[in-house]
């Protein structure tokens, strides 16, 4: 027994179809997104944390202009919380 006539029956799966696929793939951008947003703002909180440990010295300064500040923090001998899992 169809309720609907066959092309508004197919309209409306294909409907459900793009929804479902949506639901999906939505959130994954969404935290995908975030986690570009973390690594951004440990970059940064990095770089100041960086700027803080070489204020005074000039030898390491010139380190700080290589672009991965959290990894020259490691190479110092300073700890890194990681972004997630």
């Amino acid at each position: 027994m169809q309720i609907f006539i066959p092309a508004l029956q197919r309209t409306l799966k294909l409907i459900a179809v793009i929804a479902l696929i949506g639901a999906i793939v939505v959130p994954v951008g969404w935290g995908y997104e975030q986690r570009q947003q973390a690594r951004t703002w440990q970059e940064t909180a990095c770089a100041y944390q960086l700027r803080d440990v070489t204020r005074g010295t000039q030898l390491i300064a010139t380190i700080e202009r290589r672009g991965n500040a959290c990894a020259v923090l490691r190479e110092l001998g300073f700890a890194i919380a990681p972004i997630g899992p």
